[in-house]
Formats: C-alpha cells, structure tokens, sequence
C-alpha cells in the first residue's frame, strides 16, 4: 500500500500492473479522504486489492477546499491525475460515476475504459429527495444522521448493526468532517448532474453496473445510460447499494471481465 498524492489529490495505490485502474469514490469522501487516517487507507487497501492482480489501482480522493465545484469541474482535476498517471481505466463510485462521465467524455486519449459503479446519467427521485436531506443536515450540522442513514444505504444484516454502533460512537468523539463545505459542495453537484445530453459524445468502451434495489438510482436509470452509452450492463438482482460491501463476487466478476477484455488503450 502507498500513501501518496497525486495532481493535488489524495491517493491510495496497491499492485504493480502495468495496467492501472483509477477508482473515484463518491459522496462520502469529504467525511473521510482515503489517506486521512491509517485504519480507512487499510480498509481502501483492502478495497482496492480485489483488482490488484492485473491493475496497479489507485483509489484518488478529492482535494480539500474545492468541492464548490461541478461534477464536470471535478474531471477537469482527475484529468490532470491521469496526466500524472498516464491512461487508465477509471471507474465511479456512485457520484463517482458522474465525474466518470464527464472525465470520459472531454479526455477519451486518458479514458482507456469507463465503469460507471452503482451510477447512472442521474439521480432518481427518490435519490435526489435523499441528497436534498443529508445536504440540509450537513448546512444544521447533523452529522450523526447522515452517517446512520448511508450506514443503512451500504450494509445490510450483522454489518449494519456493526457500522450503526460505530455511527453512534463516533458521533461522541467527532464534530463532523475536517471540510464540512466540501460534503455540502459535492451535494449540490450531485443534485445538478445531469450527463443525458452527453453520454453519447462517450467514445470509449463503458461498463454500467446496477442493483434494482438501489436507493440512488432506479433500475431504468442504469438501463437507459447503458443504451445512451453503446456499452455494457450488468443488473444485480434483488441488490442496492450494500453490492460493494456484500456482494463482492457479483459486482467484481463484471468488472474484472471488462478490465480483461473491454478497457483495451
């Protein structure tokens, strides 16, 4: 594992490949940078390691201070990463799938291969009612609710209750995140995105992953981006936004396949 920064952005990168892969996180990541604490650079590690066999990966955060900006101004900066890092195949995490897009879009000499992970064109109703919430928690400060309900959005079972204790726990040592106007910032963009009018500007091989039961995202939304794009779907059945977490087999055989056979430079 190496701590490092790249373009201005904090990143955690394993494996030696000579192909890389590029993993932008979501909406999450100004509550914790993957380099902010030694235990969550481990845990991306970990993360990470799942395409390490094949792929140097580097999962890169946003950096501090900046997420005032549109989901469109945020490829702009992954873009100077991947001149740093020479072309990749870059795959989003939920909103990270909306920088993805417009990264694809604007810079396909850098996209060697775009996954759009749990992301779609643009939110749903339903997910677009629940980033107005946690955005107008974030402007009251309600950290402990935000960080309870994307707990119940990402885990399921024994973990959820895990990672609801710990929700709970950290409420009495923290304030909230370091950058609080960052998690606010990248909330709004969030809210703004919408990458219909240019998904089929995309000319490099693409790969949508979705779960029917996803909060985010209704499963027609992940079907009409696939088509939009010319590229690949994968629908996990009876799954939602835990797939990650739970689901691991499910939503890496996909990507795997794709890395081995579609994200060709």
């Amino acid at each position: 594992m190496r701590k490092e920064t790249l373009a201005g952005h904090p990143a955690v990168t394993v494996g030696a490949g000579s192909d890389r892969l590029l993993i932008i996180p979501g909406l999450n990541d100004p509550l914790m940078r993957v380099t902010e604490t030694f235990w969550f650079a481990r845990i991306v590690a970990t993360y990470c390691k799942r395409y390490a066999d094949t792929h140097t990966v580097s999962m890169v955060s946003r950096p501090m201070g900046v997420e005032t900006q549109s989901t469109a101004e945020m490829a702009v900066g992954y873009a100077d990463v991947l001149k740093e890092t020479g072309p990749a195949a870059v795959m989003g995490l939920s909103m990270g799938g909306f920088i993805v897009q417009h990264l694809a879009a604007v810079r396909p000499d850098l996209v060697t291969g775009a996954i759009l992970g749990l992301s779609a064109a643009k939110l749903s109703g339903a997910g677009y009612d629940t980033i107005v919430r946690w955005r107008d928690w974030g402007r009251a400060s309600q950290w402990n609710l935000i960080y309870r309900e994307a707990v119940d959005a990402v885990a399921v079972g024994l973990l959820r209750r895990g990672f609801s204790l710990g929700a709970r726990g950290y409420d009495l040592v923290t304030r909230g995140p370091s950058t609080p106007e960052d998690f606010i910032g990248a909330a709004e963009a969030c809210l703004a995105h919408d990458a219909t009018d240019i998904l089929p500007e995309i000319d490099v091989p693409t790969l949508t992953i979705g779960g029917t039961r996803d909060p985010f995202f209704a499963e027609r939304d992940f079907r009409e981006t696939a088509t939009a794009l010319h590229g690949e779907l994968q629908i996990l059945p009876a799954i939602g936004h835990e797939a990650v977490i739970h689901h691991a087999a499910a939503f890496d055989r996909p990507i795997n396949r794709f890395l081995s056979d579609g994200a060709q430079f």
